[in-house]
Parts: C-alpha cells; sequence; structure tokens
C-alpha cells in the first residue's frame, strides 16, 4: 500500500487501531485547505482487518474528512466534537470551551475559598429539617468530594483548548514572522538532515518488541517520517507502564532500527516541562490507572455534574418570590434533563442507521437535534406544569436509557453470547451499565426508592418545587 502511494504523502505515515478493532495507515503531507485556510494534513487512509489482511476502507481527502468516513466512529466523533468545539466552527469552538474551562477553574478556586473546612464538609451528613437545607449539605458533600477534580478538569480541559487554538499561532506570530511548523520544529527539535537515498524500513515488530518486551504488546501507534529514505525516522508511542501515569515514545532510525532513545513531548530531551506536559492528558481522561481510574473519573464527574445542577437549583429557589427567577429554574431543568434525553436518543437513532437505515453521521446529529427540540417544545408547551415537564423527560431518559440495548441488538450488534465468546466485555459493560443507569434513573423517581434513599441519609436529586 505505501509503494503504490503518492511519494508526497510518505512525509508521515501514522499507524495506529481504529475503535472497530482494524488497524489504520494513514499517509499524509501538511497543507492548507482552501477551504477553512487552516493548515491540515492531506492524504489516504488504508483500513486493514489484522486477521485476514483485508483492506476494508481506503480513502483519500483532508484529515476532517477522511476520518468522518468510518460510520461507526460516528456517535464518538459527535460526542468528542461537542465537548471539544460544541459544534462551533474551528477555532470558535475551542475558544468557547477554553472560556468555560476558565470559568469553571474560578468556581473550583472559589469553591476552596468558600469550603474553609473540608475534611467536616466531606464526611457531613445531611440534615433533614427541610428541603432546602437539605439539598444544600448534599450539595455541600457532593462538591467538597468533586473539588480537586474539577480544579483538575478545568486546568488542563482549558489547557488544551487554548494551547493550539490560541497559543501556537500567537508564538509563530511574535516569534516567527507567522511560520507555525517553525515553531513545531523548535518545539519538537531540529529535523533530521535529508538524505533521499532508498532504503527499506527496518522490521516494526522489533521496534515494539524492544520498548515493550513484546512484540506489539503495550503499543499505541507507530509515526514514520520520510517512509523508505535514508532519514526514516520511527517514533514508537506506548501505554503507562505500572507505577507510571502516562505513556512515552521512544524513537529509531528507520533504515537501520537503531534505538535513539525516549522522545520528550517537547524539546529534545526528557524536562520537567515535558513531563508536566505529558501528564494533562492522563489527568484530563483519566487514563493512568486503567478501568479503576476511568470509573473514579465517571464517578467524581457524575458529582461534578450534581453540584451544579443542585448549586443552580439553590441559587433559584433562594428567589422563588420573583416570577424571572421561577421561569429561570424552568428552563435550568429543561436543560439539566433534556441534555442526558437528547444524548440517549441520538445513541437509537445512531445505531438504527447502522442497522441500514441511512447516513450514520446525519442520523446521529438529527436525533440529538430533534429530542432537544422536543424538550424545548415540551417545556414551552407546559411552562407552568413544571413537574409535568420533569416526569416526562426522567421517565423518558429512564425508557431510552432502558431500550437502548435493545435497539444495539436488532441493528445488527453483537449479541451477549457471542461477545463474551470473543472475550469483548466492553459491548456487555456497556449495555449493562445502561441498564443499570435506567433502573436507578426509574427508581429514583419513584416514591418507594425516595422514601429508601431519604432514610438511609444518601444524596438524592430532590423534586422541583415549581408549579
Amino acid at each position: 500500500q505505501v509503494a503504490s502511494t503518492n511519494e508526497a504523502w510518505r512525509e508521515e505515515i501514522g499507524i495506529f487501531g481504529s475503535i472497530s478493532g482494524n488497524i489504520r495507515v494513514w499517509l499524509h503531507e501538511h497543507d492548507t485547505n482552501p477551504e477553512s485556510g487552516n493548515v491540515e494534513d492531506y492524504g489516504r487512509l488504508v483500513e486493514v482487518n489484522p486477521l485476514t489482511g483485508e483492506v476494508v476502507n481506503d480513502v483519500e481527502g483532508w484529515s476532517s474528512e477522511v476520518f468522518g468516513s468510518d460510520p461507526i466512529s460516528a456517535l464518538e466523533q459527535f460526542i468528542v466534537e461537542l465537548h471539544v468545539n460544541l459544534h462551533l466552527p474551528h477555532p470558535w469552538g475551542l475558544y468557547a470551551t477554553g472560556i468555560l474551562g476558565f470559568i469553571m477553574l474560578l468556581a473550583a478556586v472559589t469553591g476552596l475559598l468558600v469550603h474553609r473546612h473540608l475534611i467536616k464538609e466531606a464526611f457531613l451528613a445531611p440534615r433533614a429539617k427541610g428541603a432546602l437545607l437539605t439539598k444544600r449539605d448534599r450539595h455541600v458533600l457532593a462538591g467538597t468530594w468533586s473539588l480537586l477534580f474539577a480544579f483538575v478538569l478545568a486546568f488542563t480541559g482549558a489547557f488544551f483548548s487554548f494551547a493550539i487554538s490560541l497559543a501556537l499561532p500567537v508564538v509563530a506570530a511574535t516569534g516567527f514572522d507567522g511560520d507555525q511548523e517553525a515553531v513545531i520544529e523548535t518545539l519538537l527539535g531540529v529535523p533530521v538532515a535529508e538524505d533521499a537515498t532508498p532504503v527499506a524500513l527496518a522490521n516494526l515488530d522489533d521496534m515494539a518488541a524492544l520498548v515493550t518486551g513484546h512484540s506489539y504488546a503495550g503499543v499505541t501507534g507507530f509515526s514514520v517520517t520520510n517512509w523508505g529514505r535514508a532519514d526514516a525516522r520511527v517514533v514508537v508511542g506506548t501505554y503507562p507502564s505500572e507505577g507510571s501515569l502516562s505513556g512515552k515514545q521512544f524513537t529509531f532510525e528507520g533504515a537501520t532500527g537503531t534505538f535513539l532513545g525516549e522522545k520528550a513531548p517537547v524539546g529534545t530531551q526528557p524536562s520537567v516541562g515535558s513531563a508536566a506536559l505529558a501528564l494533562m492528558g492522563p489527568l484530563h481522561f483519566g487514563s493512568f490507572a486503567g478501568l479503576l481510574s476511568k470509573f473514579v473519573w465517571v464517578a467524581l464527574g457524575i458529582a461534578m455534574t450534581y453540584v451544579t445542577y443542585t448549586g443552580m437549583q439553590l441559587w433559584v429557589q433562594r428567589r422563588a418570590d420573583e416570577p424571572l427567577w421561577r421561569g429561570f429554574s424552568h428552563w435550568l431543568m429543561i436543560v439539566g434533563i433534556g441534555t442526558p434525553f437528547a444524548l440517549t436518543l441520538c445513541g437509537h437513532t445512531f445505531f438504527v442507521a447502522l442497522g441500514g437505515a441511512g447516513d450514520a453521521y446525519a442520523w446521529t446529529a438529527w436525533g440529538f437535534v430533534g429530542a432537544s427540540a422536543f424538550a424545548l417544545l415540551l417545556g414551552l408547551g407546559l411552562r407552568r406544569h413544571t413537574i409535568a415537564v420533569e416526569n416526562i423527560l426522567i421517565w423518558g431518559l429512564a425508557f431510552l436509557l432502558a431500550t437502548l440495548p435493545l435497539t444495539r441488538l436488532l441493528s445488527g450488534g453483537t449479541g451477549w453470547p457471542s461477545a463474551i465468546q470473543s472475550g469483548d466485555l466492553v459491548v456487555v459493560g456497556m449495555d449493562v451499565l445502561m441498564l443499570i443507569s435506567a433502573f436507578f434513573v426509574a427508581l429514583w423517581r419513584s416514591s418507594v426508592l425516595r422514601r429508601l434513599v431519604s432514610q438511609a441519609g444518601l444524596p438524592m436529586v430532590e423534586r422541583s418545587t415549581a408549579t
């Protein structure tokens, strides 16, 4: 595949896995996209089944288009784009999420100042002396446990938003006459002297085995520059080793396979600055201790969401006598419950599209837009009946969560017996998670569980007092 590809696209080749379990080979060069005016990668993406060697996808184009051609990743890309850019044009989406990250960082800092008795408040038992006071205690309890997490998440998120969208262009404009590639070369090290002599690439298996102890075990991917030339370089990325928070990268001579050492994220040698930069990703995504850290990050993320939602509820409930704030309480509920309702529905439309109904990217997006419009119109039509709207959205969310595994299965998804036999426990785990979530959303709304939770003194979402 590489030999039959445009020589200019061998400038940089990435080899990595896809969400569907295939191996992707991305042969590309850097150029300016005439439509967006941004520097972007253009080339050819070849996707291969690692078991059969069959080419399952072979497309050419700009990176923003090429990586949007796999329908299996439509839901993932929609959620990632929503999180990173809010589906706004580049770079305004990054600016927006960066500013929101700074607002969240400010909230975390002020939270540290407000919660002066962190140890005491971390074990605060909610007082049953009125709904408002009880909700406040639960808000403080959840906020105390998620405070440090909120600070870390806000800081790393703001860094990712502004590092490329703002910092790189500013540094390029002030110190490199606007040449962003020169900035990158300075940060990553002086490029190798050119030598276009044709030389076969050394064995990638041997390089992987040298840094991991087992061929491909623990390897996140390969980056090859100047494939088939004497000046070729190979960078092997690895997952974090035991006791480490971040993975590492190692450089090899492409022609001989000679090990050149560890590649620092920034600069030519490992340093305190490059080590700090390497921690940004693991701390933001919670990927430093496998599934355990992921579960902890999810739990803290839910706690932080609860703190944000209940904090705004407390604010408006203290001003319930003012008509303006009573109306705000209604729409706060619409957004707070309508957003997960819309995200779950777009999961349904994604699976239906994968089953052959249409374009997965379009169906996923329209599923979210349609559910959001439904929630807004429902809130507008029943704006004087907040509890009724709240019940419709919550029971609707429970129904959508419970039926999502069924929609996946009816759309041609892998069944549990096949998934367990092949060792793909993620499929089973996600289905079970959806069913458990539906169970608790439904019971949380029922009077039986509310009494049990109240007697146990555990945090729970209070029913809105607005009518």
